[in-house]
């Protein structure tokens, strides 16, 4: 789509503006006191030094066209004429049966839905697959709504569509619903959106106070000092050197292209090192990635190319992709990207490139499907229901992990009427049984950790010790938070604490803490040269308390910008709880569970704060809130059981823990204490015999083998 078919003649933008006014009665302005200010913010020309015009000599004209076509130059845009008139031909089934209808005023288009207030609509997100509407909630609040326009189909379509019953919707409340915290701009979409963009949430008010330099990404979002340049083209200097090494230029790439966690307010410049403003999420929750490294849920990329080979080997994102552009520097459709390196077996860094005869691999026809390179070791997975996006993995099709774990590939995916069997018979046949050797270990170790019903300990400490690739690594670190401890992982982890890659070091002292370090090893970490290892370790201290006062400031701006989550304001209200400030402690725990109101586990980690914080009763009401919203949760009801226990009620404290290891049967926690509290009200054969169906779960937990060396002999 171009940005030229957007401005229509004058002619036409009258008639358009005449009619609506006949067809719809006009709300007046005061109906939506925040919405003009809005509205000449979107509209504003932006700042004259990030303005693309600036870049509009012969020296960059070429680039200048490329870039303002792209999905970066119309990453976020206001209202078009032709937005307005999509919005208010209200055609579409899927309005109808939302019960969704734009009405036309002279300034913009107004959602109305059915039991929700008036929304106007400001601006938009996205040029293709699909396009998003931004509407302003009555508070302020820019919000994403799910029904999105599907640019090459024509059509309204909900990003959901994949996961929801269209009969059922998501309902205010839930994660996902367009009027709440999931889908709001400023927490998760105009950061990667928009110029010099700074949100400034203010948690006190729970509000913010928007600034950006430009609309969508223009020139300096991604070159730094462009002032120096211009100062050089003033004085007859045209020659412009790119100053950002190779790794630079991804780790700028990395901050839109990659699921993390922001540790800073929005002060990355392009040059930082990303670890020093962002922390990775790693593959150790299930439902991100498959066992075996490939995508599931959103990662943005970064994620993806860390843990592959190839990015472990040095490529970069510049080395398959023009950035004015955002498409490929060479065909893919001929293999001509690939081959640039595995034609030739040139080194990456200081690691040879496999050369690769695409029909002699590929064991395909040349014009055929399994003959092209992206189509086997990147295949497409769809996000936002209807955008396909390459996994940057790299994986190698395996059609036993298929069979195996379920795990999709390539081969099946083409192959479907063949079946797994056959796929796999080939596949076998032409690359050899021990194929991905690699990545059948450590995808057959993942699913073992998320299935529990498997002993993993030692070879996770393998995995950890062995492992390479500094995703992985950390990765398998992570995991460990799921498996009993013993000393020597508490010697492993603490080697880790020292490891020369940052990533490997914040993770480690996340699952470690702080607790058992000695001072020295303490102050090396506050003060590591890394902003993630310094974040992770001041999270990982007890109360947050005894930090250096440089590191307390960092901390506190970490969790003030990110308190606009569930997440994030809990973690802010402990912060206030452990400095004494209990009434602002309260207030954030209370705010967190408004973002998502039927999101139980908001609702337990909350309980778990008000019991913090001196009100009981408060976290009984939530953890009830949390188990009528989902019956089901193990967590719930092991705090629950501790809480009964502690308020002296063990019987209803022994049911909700034996609650929660039958629907978790290798929790750890929930048995030993469902033991003990057994064991306390004197009901002791009971107790031997949970403890026995615990070992029989968890044979190599410590804490279970050393209560039942404490354990009274049978009979006494």
């Amino acid at each position: 789509m171009k940005f030229k078919k957007f401005i229509l003649p004058l002619a036409v933008v009258t008639v358009a503006g005449i009619s609506l006014s006949l067809l719809y009665k006009r709300p007046a302005a005061r109906e939506f006191p925040k919405l003009q200010p809005v509205l000449d913010q979107f509209a504003a020309a932006g700042m004259e030094h990030a303005s693309p015009a600036i870049c509009t000599t012969e020296c960059h004209q070429e680039i200048l066209e490329e870039w303002q076509n792209s999905h970066h130059g119309l990453a976020n845009a206001p209202l078009f004429e032709i937005d307005n008139r999509r919005l208010t031909a209200n055609e579409g089934e899927l309005l109808k049966q939302r019960g969704m209808r734009y009405h036309g005023r002279p300034d913009t288009a107004v959602l109305e839905e059915k039991g929700l207030p008036d929304y106007p609509v400001v601006g938009s997100i996205g040029i293709t697959p699909l396009i998003q509407y931004l509407l302003l909630a009555p508070d302020g609040r820019i919000q994403t709504h799910d029904v999105a326009w599907d640019v090459g189909l024509n059509e309204w379509f909900s990003v959901f569509e994949m996961d929801d019953d269209p009969e059922d919707p998501r309902k205010p409340g839930e994660w996902g619903h367009w009027t709440g915290q999931g889908m709001n701009w400023d927490a998760n979409c105009a950061y990667c959106h928009m110029t010099e963009y700074e949100k400034k949430y203010d948690p006190l008010t729970n509000s913010y106070n928007r600034e950006w330099s430009h609309m969508s990404i223009t020139c300096i979002q991604c070159h730094p000092k462009m002032n120096v340049h211009m100062d050089q083209i003033r004085n007859g200097n045209k020659e412009f050197k790119e100053t950002l090494t190779p790794r630079q230029m991804m780790e700028y790439c990395a901050t839109c292209h990659s699921r993390r966690d922001q540790l800073t307010a929005d002060r990355f410049v392009a040059g930082d090192i990303y670890e020093d403003h962002f922390q990775l999420t790693l593959n150790d929750v299930e439902g991100i990635y498959h066992p075996d490294g490939q995508v599931i849920g959103e990662n943005y990329v970064y994620g993806s190319l860390t843990m592959s080979n190839m990015g472990h080997a040095g490529v970069t994102c510049m080395d398959c992709h023009d950035a004015h552009t955002t498409g490929f520097i060479l065909p893919v459709e001929n293999n001509a990207l690939c081959m640039r390196c595995h034609g030739t077996g040139e080194k990456v860094g200081e690691t040879e490139t496999p050369k690769i005869d695409p029909l002699e691999h590929s064991r395909h026809k040349a014009d055929s499907t399994g003959n092209l390179c992206v189509e086997c070791h990147m295949p497409f997975t769809t996000f936002m229901g209807r955008d396909p996006r390459r996994d940057h993995s790299f994986s190698n099709p395996d059609p036993r992990l298929n069979k195996e774990l379920g795990i999709g590939d390539a081969c099946t995916n083409c192959h479907q009427n063949q079946g797994i069997d056959w796929n796999l018979d080939y596949a076998e046949q032409w690359y050899g049984p021990e194929m991905n050797a690699d990545r059948r270990t450590k995808a057959r170790l993942m699913q073992d950790i998320w299935d529990g019903t498997a002993p993993v300990t030692e070879r996770l400490k393998t995995a950890i010790r062995e492992e390479k690739n500094r995703y992985w690594r950390s990765s398998f670190i992570s995991m460990l938070q799921y498996v009993p401890g013993d000393q020597e992982m508490f010697e492993l982890l603490h080697a880790c604490t020292k490891d020369p890659e940052p990533m490997v070091r914040t993770t480690a002292i996340r699952i470690l803490g702080t607790a058992n370090l000695s001072t020295a090893e303490k102050s090396a970490l506050y003060n590591d040269p890394i902003r993630s290892v310094r974040i992770s370790a001041a999270l990982s201290t007890p109360g947050m308390e005894g930090i250096p006062e440089s590191l307390e400031k960092e901390l506190l701006e970490y969790l003030t910008h990110t308190a606009d989550s569930p997440m994030g304001s809990l973690r802010l209200a402990s912060y206030y709880s452990s400095r004494g400030n209990r009434e602002m402690a309260l207030k954030l725990t209370r705010q967190a569970v408004e973002f998502e109101r039927l999101n139980a586990e908001a609702y337990r980690l909350a309980a778990i704060q008000l019991h913090t914080n001196g009100d009981t009763q408060g976290a009984f009401d939530y953890l009830t809130k949390a188990l009528r919203i989902d019956p089901n949760q193990p967590l719930v009801h092991f705090n629950l059981g501790l809480l009964y226990a502690e308020t002296s009620n063990p019987d209803k404290a022994i049911s909700h823990l034996n609650q929660a290891v039958q629907l978790q049967p290798g929790y750890e926690d929930a048995w030993y204490n469902l033991v003990v509290l057994y064991w306390q009200v004197n009901q002791i054969p009971t107790a031997r015999a949970k403890l026995m169906d615990a070992l029989k779960q968890l044979p190599d937990s410590q804490r279970l083998l050393q209560l039942a060396r404490q354990m009274p002999p049978q009979g006494s």
